[in-house]
């Protein structure tokens, strides 16, 4: 899942704010089931930065976003700073002010991934493993995280998912 600091919180200036995002953040969370009663809301572990790198990726990306906010160019356009502001500057002080702003970037993907073999939830027709009549089509079963809003996979996955449950013969290759 990517993960993103909160726009809210990022490096706002006058007439712009930024947003940072790690869109191929190695931690995987996992959505558990709280009970035994289909009425229980599910259970979100995101995991953010339990993978070595995630979070000095985005301290990386904090640094450039403020380096270039403080390009000349840019000047009459910029106000003071106003999130986590001048003071913080260390490491440590980035490092703290991004786990607290840390959001998910509302694209959760690839938490029911497809595949074949043990560890796929989903099968290549979108029926899941050891469950008789339900399919999941929708970005959870996307294999691995894409680098583009996931919007256009999943309306893909849809229409295929839709002819392979009514029985349909793919389109065939058009030449363009």
């Amino acid at each position: 899942m990517p993960v993103a600091v909160e726009a809210d919180h990022a490096l706002a200036h006058r007439l712009a704010d930024g947003n940072l995002a790690e869109p191929y953040a190695r931690k995987r969370g996992e959505v558990l089931l709280r009970s035994n009663d289909p009425r229980d809301k599910v259970k979100i572990v995101t995991n953010f930065f339990s993978a070595p790198n995630d979070l000095p990726t985005l301290r990386q990306g904090f640094k450039i976003a403020r380096e270039i906010a403080a390009q000349p160019p840019l000047e009459r356009f910029r106000g003071a700073e106003m999130s986590p502001g001048p003071k913080v500057k260390t490491d440590a002080e980035i490092d703290a002010w991004i786990r607290k702003t840390t959001i998910t970037a509302h694209h959760p993907a690839s938490t029911c991934a497809m595949g074949i073999g043990s560890g796929a939830v989903v099968d290549p027709q979108f029926r899941v493993n050891g469950a008789e009549g339900l399919r999941v089509v929708d970005a959870s079963a996307m294999p691995d995280l894409v680098s583009a809003h996931i919007n256009a996979g999943v309306l893909m996955m849809a229409e295929k998912a839709s002819d392979i449950i009514r029985g349909r013969s793919p389109l065939p290759p058009a030449d363009v």
